[in-house]
């Protein structure tokens, strides 16, 4: 239990409050206050503490406040406290009960309680949805994001359409089929690496691209079958010329005329066994065609027959050469390959005519040898193989380029299709990088994972509604024990609250739907609800743990009520069969109960109840405003004890401050206006009892003249903030109004006698 009080400042009117020899608070604690005396500021004290965090209107505050245990919560360690409190004030109220206007229904329909906290949730849940999916008035949250991933989409139909129209008729000529699920399929495959699938040698994109369009209208080619050997050639030559044949046998004529001797040569077969030349007719010796012979088998005579020979071969090669099979033209060769054969084949007529003219540059050297110089040794330039290198070389390439062709031959639909798709690859890849596509869709993804996070947690959110609902409909559906609280505060059985569409409350009044509602009903539809809560801890067997403050229960009620409120106090928190060994015992539903009040008679109610007088449990507190800015705590006066009357109470306090002279440097200067106030409210209704006219209007019954009673009734409702903090000037007129009070009791003589010998004067 909270044990004091021990001091509070910064609080509100609590200024520079300290609890120095007060009782400390026991099990009842009753506080009676006149209005802005400070009750509810220690009810928010009280708040504070069930909150675990300071009242945001104060958060200067300092306060000690000291539990049973000695245990001492201050500003700096509320947080840590393990109270349980329940707090009703007007800001339950304001908090617990939500009103408006229903025009689908003629009528005030509300939410109290957790309803307004459930329904809230809700709101701001749908309104959160609406955020997220948008409406007329508010752009969606999705709504860059959903442009994103449209304009994305928008790009893939119209371009990727565009594209394999373009791929199929522009590159392909309509060859093959490809559309945009083909464009995609190939996308999936060059997606990881489009530059890699991009071919950038444009000889090698020509030759696929021809090859993707060709078709098989050729044949095998042979090989070329090149046997040329010009390294055997030269060696063989340079033999022949590097010898020097003896000089034996000569006949010098013939050495000087090589036609001659090859004349003569040509001619001794003919005259073999011949006396006569045929040519002369002289006689022929045998002696001369032995000479002849001789000759002809000498060392010279043979060395000129193989060079003779030699050339006869070289010939026989550059013939080869210049017949060598070749194709007949590139057209015989599928068109990959047809302008690489028509450059093989240039180059061809350029080695061969290099290679002729190399080898008759040969035979004329084994000519100038025969011609000129048989019996001396000649030489001829090194050996180059760069023309053998190159032939070879050639053969190899044309070679390779026809057995290319020929398994283009063998294997040409497999081959096609491999160049198809290497070349539709590199288009899209291309066509892709082009149009930034991985950007773009990088944007679409992010977007589209924007769009599903939000889509769930709108998802979720709706959960929470649908949970939320459920627990609305579960709330909704104890109207019965409000309604029951509801008639017993007012004393009324023709109030009724109906729950209606949207699981919201409407009051009827004699079963119509009430247009408004009152002060009186709004406290006794929030308290009512307080019990209802109370009423479920209670149920739980959790009440008996929680400390209860309720500040001004019978504010903005009429003295009608009071007792009837009184009565649900005291039958609600005070009640037997708790206890199964004793039935008849009154057990106390709760740890701690606080109660404070400005009204007279609802503390005298209070006071004079056996149930919270029983034993000595109780204590009793005055809240005094001592000036403009600070309240104390006091024990009660024991005139307050004392006093059977609140009326009586006011008068004697009023009559005291005339007799003093309304002095303004009295203590109680500053309290008079409520309690003159409050004296009229009860006056004039004795005078007036069939009026239901306010205060105001009822002075003016009595007092058609113009008074400053009806100033002073100013100063006793604090309708704006620079009026709770201070009073203005108008307050100088209180000694006048008073003593306009005093005038009207006087003509009243009979009553005013009475009240003097009530308080002894």
């Amino acid at each position: 239990m909270i044990k004091k009080i021990n001091t509070l400042k910064k609080f509100g009117v609590f200024q520079n409050f300290t609890w120095n020899t007060l009782p400390e608070f026991n099990e009842k604690n009753i506080f009676y206050g006149w209005n802005y005396s400070g009750k509810t500021t220690i009810s928010r004290l009280l708040s504070s503490l069930k909150n675990k965090e300071i009242n945001n209107s104060f958060p200067d505050a300092e306060f000690e406040i000291i539990l049973s245990d000695n245990t001492r919560i201050t500003q700096n360690n509320i947080g840590d406290n393990n109270l349980n409190i329940l707090v009703f004030n007007s800001d339950y109220i304001r908090e617990n009960l939500k009103w408006d206007l229903n025009n689908k229904f003629n009528g005030i329909t509300f939410d109290v309680g957790e309803t307004i906290g459930l329904r809230e949730k809700i709101e701001k849940y749908e309104e959160q949805i609406i955020k997220v999916n948008g409406s007329e008035e508010i752009i969606s949250k999705k709504s860059p994001f959903l442009s994103l991933k449209t304009e994305f989409e928008t790009f893939e139909n119209h371009k990727f359409t565009e594209e394999s129209r373009s791929i199929k008729n522009d590159i392909f000529n309509s060859l093959i089929e490809f559309n945009k699920g083909h464009l995609k399929t190939i996308l999936s495959q060059v997606i990881a690496d489009l530059e890699g699938n991009q071919i950038t040698d444009t000889d090698e994109l020509n030759r696929i691209k021809k090859l993707s369009l060709s078709t098989k209208d050729k044949e095998e080619i042979k090989v070329i079958n090149n046997k040329i050997d010009l390294k055997s050639i030269y060696d063989s030559v340079v033999l022949l010329l590097n010898q020097e044949p003896e000089k034996n046998n000569i006949i010098q004529i013939l050495e000087e005329n090589p036609y001659v001797s090859n004349w003569v040569k040509s001619g001794i077969p003919l005259h073999k066994g011949k006396e006569k030349c045929f040519f002369c007719e002289n006689d022929l010796s045998k002696e001369r065609l032995d000479n002849l012979l001789l000759y002809f088998n000498n060392a010279s005579s043979n060395l000129r027959n193989e060079i003779l020979v030699k050339i006869e071969e070289i010939k026989l090669s550059i013939e080869e050469l210049n017949n060598i099979e070749l194709p007949k033209s590139k057209f015989e060769f599928f068109d990959n390959f047809q302008n690489d054969f028509q450059t093989q084949l240039d180059l061809f007529f350029t080695i061969n005519e290099r290679i002729s003219i190399f080898l008759n540059n040969l035979i004329r050297e084994l000519e100038i040898k025969n011609n000129e110089s048989i019996f001396i040794k000649k030489s001829i330039n090194d050996y180059d193989n760069s023309l053998e290198l190159e032939i070879n070389a050639w053969t190899e390439k044309t070679n390779e380029l026809i057995n290319n062709h020929n398994q283009l031959y063998l294997d040409f639909e497999t081959k096609q299709d491999e160049a198809r798709t290497l070349l539709k690859k590199h288009q899209v890849s291309t066509f892709l990088i082009f149009e930034d596509y991985i950007k773009k869709k990088k944007e679409s993804d992010f977007g589209i994972r924007c769009i599903n996070k939000l889509d769930e947690y709108v998802r979720k959110v709706k959960i929470e509604i649908a949970k939320l609902e459920g627990e609305l409909k579960s709330f909704v559906k104890g109207k019965d024990e409000l309604n029951s609280f509801i008639q017993k505060f007012l004393n009324r059985s023709d109030i009724q609250i109906e729950v209606i569409e949207e699981d919201k409350f409407i009051l009827k009044r004699n079963g119509q739907i009430a247009d408004n509602l009152s002060e009186g009903e709004k406290t006794a539809i929030s308290f009512s609800y307080f019990l209802v809560s109370l009423e479920s801890l209670f149920q739980e067997n959790k009440l008996f743990d929680y400390i209860i403050c309720i500040d001004d229960p019978i504010s903005s009620l009429d003295g009608n009520h009071i007792a009837q409120i009184y009565s649900l106090i005291n039958s609600f928190f005070f009640r037997q069969n708790v206890n199964p060994a004793i039935p008849e015992q009154y057990v106390n539903c709760f740890k701690q109960l606080f109660i404070s009040t400005h009204n007279f008679e609802f503390f005298s109610f209070i006071k004079d109840s056996n149930r919270i007088n029983k034993r000595n449990t109780k204590e009793y507190y005055f809240i005094k405003r001592i000036s403009n800015t600070e309240s104390h705590i006091q024990e009660l006066p024991k005139s307050l004890r004392d006093y059977k009357s609140e009326y009586i109470y006011l008068f004697d306090l009023i009559f005291k401050f005339y007799e003093n002279g309304c002095q303004e440097s009295d203590e109680k200067f500053i309290l008079m206006p409520n309690a003159v106030r409050r004296f009229l409210e009860i006056y004039t209704l004795m005078k007036i009892p069939d009026s239901t006219d306010q205060v105001d209007e009822r002075i003016r019954i009595l007092m058609p003249e113009p008074t400053e009673l009806k100033i002073l009734h100013h100063f006793s409702h604090f309708t704006t903030f620079e009026k709770v903090m201070m009073h203005d000037e108008i307050i100088l007129n209180l000694s006048q109004a008073i003593g306009e009070l005093i005038t009207l009791l006087e003509k009243d003589e009979l009553h005013f006698e009475s009240l003097k010998r009530a308080v002894s004067r």
